[in-house]
């Protein structure tokens, strides 16, 4: 195999791994753009109970109050934590795009890099071609 051959081999070679290696990184974005709407959502929900809770005003004891008071007081710890899960969720989501992007990029660029050299090696080909034609008529044989 002529080292042009092989040189051809070798960037389809690494052009699929490039084309996975996009893919893999689209997935990842995916989940961890998932996993942030989800934990934005809880956070909400969350609030949203802590809210309906505090604006309550139905107890009859003081024990009654108490409960609901901590209740409300751990829901509102399950809310900042859920905040701050979401926040780096979104932090992991800004970093899987900023993967993605990289590996597309890569990917473009090997593409291109094989697509040149298989333009080059036409040409190195197809100018060889006229040559060795006017050769064999110019022997006499």
């Amino acid at each position: 195999m002529p080292h042009a051959d092989r040189r051809i081999a070798l960037l389809k070679r690494v052009v699929r791994l490039r084309e996975v290696e996009k893919r893999r990184a689209a997935a990842r974005l995916a989940e961890a753009q998932g996993m942030h709407g989800k934990l934005l959502a809880l956070e909400s929900r969350s609030a949203e109970i802590a809210a309906t809770y505090s604006a309550r005003r139905d107890a009859g004891t003081a024990g009654e109050l108490a409960r609901t008071l901590q209740f409300t007081a751990g829901v509102q710890a399950i809310r900042g934590d859920t905040a701050s899960e979401a926040r780096k969720a979104g932090d992991a989501s800004q970093a899987a795009m900023a993967h993605l992007h990289m590996a597309e990029r890569r990917q473009e660029i090997t593409a291109d890099a094989l697509s040149t050299r298989q333009r080059e090696d036409e040409m190195r080909r197809a100018s060889r071609e006229p040559t060795q034609l006017a050769r064999k008529l110019k022997s006499p044989s």
